[in-house]
């Protein structure tokens, strides 16, 4: 009996709500709003679809303005067919003031991820019982960087996942190399509406991903935008203020291209919880500050 198995390194999850966690992916961009910020998210994939893609995280963050620096905690659980990955890193900022009002953050997280693989879960050509294969399991230390600059109203930043993987040693434990590049812009249309066009490049060994999307804030407590992955979806977002500590965002992500046979979609749900520090006032001109 001959048979062979092909398995293929994979990247993480895209987030859908990406304009407003862009904490996850980049150590550097820690929000400086005098407040210790928590995010609680949920992203399911082709809801109905046994082993689905999924992800559950918590990323925290707090800046400390006499230093010129933040911290940050995160933690992901993700799950794609037969591979889960959890991984947990802690991440540091330091900010870089010119004159003229420019500002560079730069990032740097560290921290171990776990990786498991049931091949029982696979389906095989040949009589299944007779191969003894079950899971396998991995513990790898992990890296990220990344680097933020902003001016006025425009921000662009980059940022590299898993530095310590090159694309050419990528394995099923071992995930590969990511880039991400991003460039926003605050368009102040009054002192009660915010719109935000951005722009997206991502890149993991041969999948490149292109992406365009706008936001639009209202009276610093509503929010509504659309957005599209080149080749994989196009999206719809909102979000909405409950209080000084709580706000709520959700995404819905629809197929495109060859994705459009999905047509449950993908959906993402984000609380955020923002605990202000004693003795501190900032003003900001958009309510996810």
């Amino acid at each position: 009996m001959h048979f062979t198995i092909q398995v293929f390194s994979q990247s993480d999850l895209l987030f859908s709500n990406y304009n407003i966690n862009t904490i996850a992916r980049n150590p550097a961009a820690i929000e400086n709003n005098g407040a210790i910020n928590a995010y609680l998210g949920v992203h399911q994939q082709w809801i109905g679809f046994d082993d689905a893609p999924n992800m559950q995280w918590v990323h925290m963050s707090s800046f400390f303005d006499k230093l010129n620096m933040g911290v940050s905690l995160d933690i992901v659980n993700q799950s794609v067919g037969a591979s889960i990955t959890q991984n947990i890193k802690v991440g540091y900022a330091y900010h870089i003031f010119f004159n003229g009002g420019h500002r560079l953050s730069l990032g740097l997280s560290a921290g171990i991820y776990f990786r498991r693989f049931d091949f029982s879960k696979l389906t095989f050509d040949e009589d299944e019982a007779s191969i003894p294969l079950s899971s396998e399991t991995e513990l790898k230390p992990d890296f990220d960087f990344g680097a933020e600059y902003s001016y006025m109203n425009f921000t662009f930043g980059f940022a590299s996942n898993h530095i310590t993987t090159p694309n050419s040693k990528a394995t099923i434990y071992k995930l590969p190399l990511q880039n991400h590049i991003y460039a926003a812009y605050e368009l102040n249309i009054n002192n009660d509406v915010l719109v935000i066009p951005r722009l997206d490049f991502f890149n993991s060994g041969t999948i490149t991903s292109y992406g365009i999307s706008a936001d639009l804030f209202l009276y610093e407590a509503f929010n509504v935008g659309v957005g599209y992955r080149t080749g994989t979806s196009f999206i719809i977002r909102c979000g909405v203020k409950i209080s000084s500590v709580f706000q709520l965002q959700y995404a819905y992500d629809l197929g495109a291209g060859e994705f459009t046979s999905y047509s449950s979609g993908v959906h993402e749900v984000v609380l955020i919880l923002r605990f202000r520090k004693k003795n501190i006032s900032y003003n900001s001109p958009r309510f996810i500050d």
